[in-house]
């Protein structure tokens, strides 16, 4: 067990007594946050829902409704004040009339007229636009030839009162074309009656398709929108807002929901005249060639046919077209392909879907058959390392072109077998083998690869089928093949019973060979007994080990109980003493000023041990930032001089210009820990008159790269060589007494060690007992190649009165609230006190924009944390609601958590327990300034 996940119930313990000493001893003090939840009325919309549109609106109300246009409202609804939609069944006719009237209060996919504008309100922006086709059976040669007289006399169906209706007759009377029009009530009975030959073509949008009709005719376009009755302007203005807030989000949104409702299958239900001669032409027969042994997508079975989900395209061929379908087997992509080349085959599968190899190979690419998601089978924990060493075969699905093409930055190996690409991987010859997801089971069935490891990406790719340049009308009919085929084509749809020989075959073969079989069984008992009596001896090891762990946790437990009870023990002292001494101002304020020093090192020791246990969980993020390195190193020096004053020891810098300039990009935070701790160390273990160097360099690397060369030198103690062994380890520090005499926690050379290799760089210690120490460290970083000038902010408090500010302030524990609120008014701060977070937000909403110079929230409270009534408060419809700075004040100190606060709309965020006088600087700088970013 790690020792921050031992620690844990200890360290929050501890942390609550000294947070409540502290409280009664110090002008530290926790600082107040908001939380609210505004609550909008509930509005009920009526909205129109047109039967028989399939596509659109799906179903019936009051049952499982869906359809583009269904998902396009309840988005709308997301972005408006407390809707709740009541929808009202209908034809277009009928639900129009119903608008018009006020019966109902919304209708989507309205076509806009100067005429409707008389008693209808329509949005601002077009919802979306529409296409309007005449359509007809695929198999209408005469129409299919974009002849508008071929539709001379024909029974044209639409429906009634519709724009596609109007703007279709217009354009057949501009065309000369005389028609006998049928109306029909909904898209799905138009096409319905299509396909019962009730007429001979009919006048549709693009909104729904079917597999019995195909777009013959363009006749025209429209926008269309949401409309509302002239007496609702508070619903239009609702949806011109919400409409808005999309379109912010993602300009695109129509175009994306309709396209994931759009099945592409019209004409798909039958063959067109010219797909009808080529099968003539070519003995009704296709054939398809396919790759062996990729199971779950295809293979060869002990009959010698094709096997897998793709087979499904070759059944739906038959039996949906009465084509004739040969399948021929090929053992890798290279001969598949020859074969497409010289004609031996029609149809290749299953390849990756992509155009600029297609082009590049003299191919053509059909309809998607699927997507899938890859898998790395790699050998190390480093996924993005063992990424630059792929090896593939001939015969992969996943070839070396498009490899090459997905990881431009890989070594791309070709084998001849899958054997060979795994020997490779086994030798470190590669270090990485990309499969299709769904093979990982079919992969780990034949092959051991228990000792890699398996990680799915985020690379996705489509498989696609092959056909020779030229061929449009073959094209034509294996796309109709894979729309019928649907949902048959995936890979989950395999059955995994096939994935193995038939059982009468494997029944045989164990008859066959018993006698063998047998040698084995008894070969396989004698191994376990062996493999037991080895396990029985690694068990005994194993319990060792484990009762060696359980020492060192006893052990880490012992030293943390003394350096956690000597500081506590010390303020609970104090605070015995002060009451002792009751009325005694000068005890008091020795007595807090020992207790601070106390609790200060408690917090020191805490802060080490949770950012430890970050790292040895993984959980700490490193930044990716510019900054300027010479003023980096110059800051931190200033503030270690300080300290190393007044211990009476002198510090130099002996820098020397940096070669590559000191603007890089790196984690500057953990970089300015690194050289904290070390130089506190130096200072620390020094003696009086002693002193401590420091001297940094860089050197370049290749790719716009840097070396930054640090060391620290000092006179002080020094250590033995026998504890430099144990210098990482936490806790450690040499000699029993040094926890009392030089007050560390034995935490900050693990810390260093840890945060320099998570930077990719190395530390080297040399020290001589009596003499001193020296650590050189390495740090590799980015060089930033277009600097600006960046201005370090001063934290001090402001020369700036904050009398007569206005602070609201939530906290829901009573007695650090009324701590802070008498900080706060100490400085003449008007305090606005609100006992939890739904509160706070009342009161800010409640008031006028102004009343409030800044908001101080806490993290972590009742009903709704601090992140939610920021959000409700930035949302209010308040003039001053996204100007008004909010402070963050939490215990959650990580550079995760202010990112999160920043996240959440805060404009600063301060860690507990509370410097004072960085709150009053932020207080002080919004009173100069106004509402600014902090």
């Amino acid at each position: 067990m790690r020792a921050a996940t031992v620690l844990r119930s200890v360290i929050c313990r501890a942390l609550a007594i000294v947070l409540a000493a502290l409280a009664v001893l110090s002008s530290i003090a926790p600082v107040q946050a908001f939380a609210a939840d505004s609550s909008q009325p509930v509005k009920t919309v009526r909205v129109g829902w047109l039967v028989n549109n399939e596509g659109f609106q799906d179903g019936t109300p009051g049952e499982r409704l869906s359809g583009w246009g269904y998902e396009y409202l309840q988005t709308l609804s997301y972005y408006t004040p407390g809707w709740r939609y009541e929808y009202v069944s209908g034809t277009f006719t009928e639900l129009m009339d119903m608008l018009e009237a006020g019966e109902i209060d919304l209708m989507p996919n309205i076509s806009y007229s100067e005429e409707r504008t008389q008693k209808l309100l329509f949005s601002s922006n077009p919802e979306g636009t529409e296409r309007y086709y005449i359509y007809a059976k695929p198999d209408r040669d005469d129409l299919a030839k974009g002849d508008p007289q071929a539709l001379q006399g024909l029974t044209i169906g639409c429906n009634s009162g519709v724009m596609q209706t109007f703007v279709g007759q217009q354009w057949l009377a501009n065309e000369g074309i005389t028609c006998t029009y049928r109306e029909y009530d909904g898209g799905s009975m138009l096409f319905d009656a299509l396909a019962n030959d009730e007429v001979d073509a009919v006048i549709m949008n693009d909104t729904i398709s079917s597999p019995d009709a195909s777009p013959m005719f363009y006749v025209g376009s429209s926008d269309y929108y949401f409309a509302v009755p002239k007496s609702r302007p508070d619903l239009m203005n609702d949806i011109n807002a919400a409409m808005t807030a999309i379109a912010r989000v993602n300009p695109r949104y129509n175009d994306e929901v309709k396209a994931n409702y759009s099945a592409q299958n019209s004409g798909s239900s039958s063959l067109t005249g010219p797909e009808r001669s080529w099968l003539k032409a070519n003995d009704n027969t296709i054939t398809i060639g396919y790759l062996k042994n990729k199971l779950p997508y295809c293979t060869q079975n002990d009959d010698g046919e094709m096997e897998g989900s793709l087979a499904s395209l070759a059944t739906t061929l038959h039996d949906k077209f009465g084509i004739t379908v040969a399948t021929v087997a090929f053992s890798n992509n290279e001969q598949m392909t020859k074969a497409l080349s010289t004609g031996t085959i029609d149809v290749a599968l299953p390849l990756f879907r992509d155009y600029w190899l297609a082009e590049q190979a003299g191919v053509i690419l059909s309809n998607p058959m699927g997507t899938v998601s890859l898998a790395a089978i790699h050998s190390s924990s480093n996924l993005n390392s063992d990424l630059k060493n792929i090896a593939c075969t001939a015969d992969a699905i996943v070839n070396r072109f498009e490899l090459e093409n997905l990881f431009p930055d890989a070594k791309v190996t070709e084998y001849p077998n899958d054997n060979e690409a795994r020997e490779a991987l086994n030798k470190g010859e590669a270090s990485c083998i990309i499969v299709p997801s769904t093979r990982l089971k079919t992969i780990r069935d034949t092959y051991d690869i228990e000792d890699f490891q398996t990680q799915e990406l985020t690379d996705t790719a489509q498989l696609s089928c092959l056909i020779s340049r030229g061929k449009p009308v073959l094209l034509g009919i294996i796309n109709k093949g894979i729309v019928n085929a649907g949902e048959s084509l995936s890979a989950s749809s395999y059955s995994p019973t096939s994935y193995s020989a038939q059982e009468s075959d494997a029944f045989r073969l164990l008859y066959r060979n018993r006698i063998v079989i047998a040698a084995v069984i008894i070969c396989i008992l004698l191994t376990g007994i062996v493999i037991l009596v080895w396990s029985l001896h690694r068990a005994q090891k194993e319990q060792q080990k484990a009762d060696a762990a359980n020492a060192a946790k006893t052990a880490f437990l012992t030293r943390m109980s003394h350096d956690i009870r000597t500081p506590l023990n010390g303020i609970l002292g104090l605070i015995e003493i002060e009451e002792l001494k009751d009325g005694d101002m000068q005890a008091a304020r020795e007595s807090r000023a020992k207790a601070r020093v106390a609790a200060n090192h408690l917090l020191s020791l805490i802060n080490d041990i949770l950012e430890m246990g970050k790292i040895e969980d993984r959980k700490l993020t490193l930044e990716h930032a510019p900054f300027n390195l010479k003023e980096l190193c110059d800051d931190t020096l200033v503030l270690c001089k300080l300290r190393a004053s007044d211990n009476g020891i002198t510090m130099q810098d002996n820098s020397l210009p940096y070669a590559t300039g000191p603007y890089m990009i790196g984690s500057p935070t953990h970089i300015r820990q690194i050289i904290i701790n070390l130089l506190d160390n130096s200072i620390k273990y020094n003696k009086r008159g002693g002193s401590v160097t420091f001297s940094s360099k860089t050197k370049p690397l290749d790719d716009g790269r840097a070396l930054f060369c640090f060391s620290v030198s000092d006179t002080g103690i020094g250590m033995a060589p026998e504890f430099l062994k144990h210098i990482y380890e936490p806790f450690a520090q040499e000699g029993d007494d040094a926890r009392s005499k030089f007050q560390g926690t034995g935490m900050g050379m693990p810390i260093v060690k840890s945060l320099i290799e998570l930077m990719g760089g190395t530390i080297e210690i040399s020290s001589e007992v009596g003499v001193g120490s020296t650590f050189n460290v390495q740090i590799p970083l980015d060089i930033d190649k277009n600097p600006q000038a960046r201005a370090d902010t001063v934290e001090g408090v402001l020369d700036c009165s904050l009398a007569d500010m206005n602070v609201l302030l939530a906290e829901d524990n009573e007695l650090n609230a009324e701590i802070a609120q008498t900080l706060l008014e100490s400085e003449g701060i008007v305090v606005t006190r609100a006992a939890d977070g739904n509160e706070a937000v009342d009161l800010y909403v409640g008031r006028p924009a102004g009343s409030f110079d800044a908001i101080l929230m806490d993290i972590m409270m009742p009903g709704m944390d601090g992140y939610e009534a920021t959000r409700a408060i930035r949302l209010s419809e308040k003039v001053d609601a996204a100007d008004i700075p909010i402070i963050a004040l939490t215990a959650n100190a990580f550079a995760e958590d202010a990112k999160a606060a920043h996240d959440a709309g805060m404009n600063a965020h301060l860690s507990k327990p509370l410097d004072f006088n960085k709150l009053k600087n932020i207080l002080a700088r919004i009173k100069k300034n106004g509402s600014v970013s902090l």
